[in-house]
């Protein structure tokens, strides 16, 4: 028999409450801006329901009311018919409600163990019991597939994907009635999200209520028991995940307008010669990247992919001098760059997209105009170092209108935005500089699939034009949409190549998985 996940062992699942959580007539405005207009759902015990809705669409309000961040205008919440009467996130707690954030919480200078009982370590003898402590651990691990994470370890040294781990561990080992998760898988790969997939249906199944926010259609109709689906600020529907539904139901319901995602690249599109206007030769570090050479052609778009652990994000680093490097050169236009520095790439036109927007991707406190145009300050001064203000606004009007950014103000701050639009934030500010080179990780990490299409068509618009882009990506699909090929890293190397003519999920994966010593791996 498996062994419950959580200290408190299973909950008593004899009469489900079909109205365990109840959201009724919720509104919430902020100034003229209507995030919540009248919501009202109800989420049932031991069920994964899934919110789900564009950009903007309010799921984020409604969780900040839920968790107790925010207080409602009108309407109210109860939880098992006990009535929230104080909004805050130590009431919410006391209630039996966690949450997980899409943007991670955790302590990196402390220990594994500390991180998923940062509150309440084991005590003998008044002091800290550390043998209990990782040996409670070690289970928490071992529950997770995260068997090479010791408890005794600092969490800075684990991979994004095992603090996403650790951090959701770290909800569960209270026993909370209800758990949420936004964009629980956004740093996962496969493998690891089929992992998660089996955890929360085994916490499902011993009785926690999960509310599941995720703009992955596949993982939605996979786990999902009812989806909620909220547009504008408004609840819209919800439906049973039956044989009958299907993602064309849920695109539908969630964009209210007519939504073709496109197929894959067309081969006779591809561009795979002419003019190499990025190199990488012999770019390596010890015990983290072999040499590695890769060739970037104008107008190209080349995709990366790697499962966790394979260097892929150790190359993207390394390429644009985010990390240091024992070997390599790297080319721009046939000429070898002196300082592989960011502000050496920058000045090279040669624009970053970080895969973490929190760490290192976007001045969450200051507004997002000065976010867009930073990296233009220099276009728009003067000899004596003066901005042109005026200059300034309209490039960064120019950004938000493009991506569509809903924002309540221009002097608004990207900590205040969804992770959706911080995403477009911090593609805005790699595109206002015009570039000449793009590299881009994680481009549409937590963005709903209408922006995600947006997004992509404006890569492939940009490449039309003749900017190379080299695509990190841990989505199979979208990098086949995207690529005129795709390299495959495994074991800190390049393995293999793919042309697009040759795109197929089983073709990539044995590269990623299996490795080969073949052709195709240069270039």
């Amino acid at each position: 028999m498996q062994q419950p996940l959580f200290k408190n062992g299973v909950y008593g699942m004899s009469e489900q409450n079909l109205e365990y959580l109840r959201i009724d007539h919720i509104s919430k405005s902020y100034g003229v801006v209507k995030a919540l207009t009248d919501v009202s759902f109800t989420i049932r015990q031991g069920e994964i329901h899934t919110i789900l809705g564009e950009n903007g669409a309010g799921k984020s309000t409604l969780v900040k009311i839920i968790m107790g961040e925010e207080t409602p205008d009108d309407g109210t919440i109860a939880l098992d018919g006990e009535q929230v009467k104080t909004y805050t996130p130590s009431a919410a707690q006391e209630m039996g409600i966690r949450m997980v954030h899409q943007e991670l919480a955790v302590f990196e200078n402390m220990t594994v163990a500390e991180n998923i009982y940062p509150s309440h370590n084991f005590k003998k003898n008044g002091r800290i019991d550390y043998r209990r402590l990782y040996e409670e651990t070690g289970k928490q691990l071992e529950s997770f597939g995260l068997k090479t994470v010791k408890p005794e370890e600092q969490l800075g040294g684990v991979t994004l994907a095992g603090q996403q781990m650790i951090e959701i561990m770290r909800c569960i080992v209270v026993a909370p009635k209800v758990i949420i998760l936004d964009e629980p898988t956004s740093g996962l790969n496969d493998e690891e999200a089929d992992r998660l997939m089996e955890i929360l249906e085994r916490l499902k199944a011993q009785g926690m209520t999960i509310i599941y926010i995720s703009h992955r259609l596949k993982e939605i109709m996979r786990i999902s028991d009812r989806v909620t689906i909220m547009r504008d600020g408004q609840y819209v529907t919800t439906l049973d995940n039956d044989e009958s539904l299907t993602e064309g139901d849920l695109i539908n319901n969630m964009v209210g307008r007519d939504l073709t995602l496109y197929s894959m690249k067309d081969p006779k599109d591809v561009i795979s010669n002419g003019e190499v206007i990025f190199e990488v030769k012999n770019l390596s570090k010890a015990h983290a990247l072999n040499p590695s050479d890769l060739q970037l052609h104008k107008g190209e778009i080349l995709g990366i992919f790697g499962l966790e652990g394979s260097g892929v994000t150790k190359l993207s680093r390394m390429m644009y001098g985010l990390e240091r490097k024992d070997t390599g050169e790297i080319y721009m236009k046939g000429k070898k760059l002196n300082k592989v520095t960011p502000k050496a790439m920058v000045d090279q036109h040669i624009m970053y997209l970080n895969n973490n927007r929190k760490a290192a991707g976007l001045l969450l406190d200051m507004p997002v105009t000065d976010n867009v145009s930073l990296p233009v300050l220099g276009k728009v001064s003067n000899a004596l170092g003066f901005i042109n203000a005026k200059e300034l606004k309209r490039i960064s009007t120019e950004y938000i209108k493009k991506f569509e950014i809903a924002l309540p103000s221009l002097s608004t701050k990207p900590r205040k935005l969804s992770g959706g639009n911080q995403q477009k934030v911090m593609m805005s500010a790699c595109l206002a500089p015009e570039p000449e080179v793009l590299i881009v990780n994680e481009p549409t990490r937590g963005i709903d699939v209408g922006a995600k299409e947006e997004i992509h068509k404006f890569l492939l618009e940009i490449a039309k034009k003749g900017v190379g882009v080299i695509v990190f990506s841990s989505e199979l699909p979208e990098l086949m949409r995207l690529s005129d090929r795709i390299k495959i890293m495994r074991d800190n190397s390049i393995v293999g190549q793919v042309e697009c003519s040759e795109f197929t999920e089983q073709t990539i994966m044995h590269y990623a998985a299996m490795g080969t010593s073949g052709k195709g791996a240069e270039g």
